[in-house]
């Protein structure tokens, strides 16, 4: 069963969905049998369903039957989530607005913070200089990585990347090797005045700081360290 949590559905929401697409036409004591849950829980998580547009039900008898709307609803879903934000997104932007006192630093943790911290790079549209990579974007999050691969391409953002293992990205301007016993769980994003330091293990943190000075001191290292890796 495909997870949906991504498309805005919670655990139990994509599972009764998926329970009454496969299944057709059910009624509650069908789902219950298929996924295990309580019939109480069901009767809830159906209305939730059916207020995203996602079910609808009719009566055979004194019996409800429900049935899994059309898939394409939830591009209706996702429009409506944009929309939203789309209304809110100034009034959000305008809180988040704060004086720059020479240094900002922000800490992201998890897949999805670590997902956010790549992003702000490709926000920037500027050029990215890496190292200490091994290619662990693509090995932790793969589907993400192919993205964000993709879409620096297609914003033609540069980037340069000092890595310890020959396994080059899809898309970058130049690459340069260092030795393996160079390589570590940090790897360092460099892209105009701010550096992204990712850490992979134990767990996924990325930590953004925003300073001029700092990201130039950066900067020196990544040149001292591409002057001596090998293409």
């Amino acid at each position: 069963m495909q997870d949906l949590t991504p498309l805005g559905l919670t655990k139990a929401e994509s599972i009764i969905y998926y329970s009454v697409l496969k299944q057709g036409t059910c009624t509650v004591k069908h789902i219950a049998k298929d996924c295990g849950f309580h019939r109480t829980n069901i009767y809830d998580i159906l209305e939730q369903l059916k207020e995203k547009g996602l079910i609808t039900f009719s009566k055979q008898g004194k019996t409800l039957v429900y049935t899994a709307s059309d898939p394409q609803n939830f591009y209706n879903l996702l429009e409506e989530k944009k929309q939203f934000l789309d209304t809110l997104l100034p009034q959000l932007q305008e809180l988040h607005k704060k004086p720059f006192e020479g240094i900002d630093i922000e800490v992201y943790k998890g897949e999805e913070g670590m997902k956010s911290a790549f992003r702000d790079m490709i926000r920037e549209q500027k050029t990215i200089y890496g190292y200490g990579i091994k290619g662990q974007l693509r090995e932790k999050l793969p589907v993400f990585a192919k993205q964000w691969l993709r879409d620096a391409q297609h914003k033609k953002i540069k980037y340069y990347g000092i890595y310890t293992e020959k396994k080059p990205p899809s898309y970058y301007t130049e690459i340069r090797y260092l030795p393996k016993e160079y390589g570590s769980p940090v790897a360092i994003f460099i892209y105009g005045d701010k550096i992204n330091i990712n850490i992979w293990e134990p767990s996924l943190v990325a930590i953004v700081i925003h300073s001029p000075l700092i990201t130039h001191m950066y900067r020196q290292h990544f040149n001292l360290l591409w002057g001596i890796a090998k293409t």
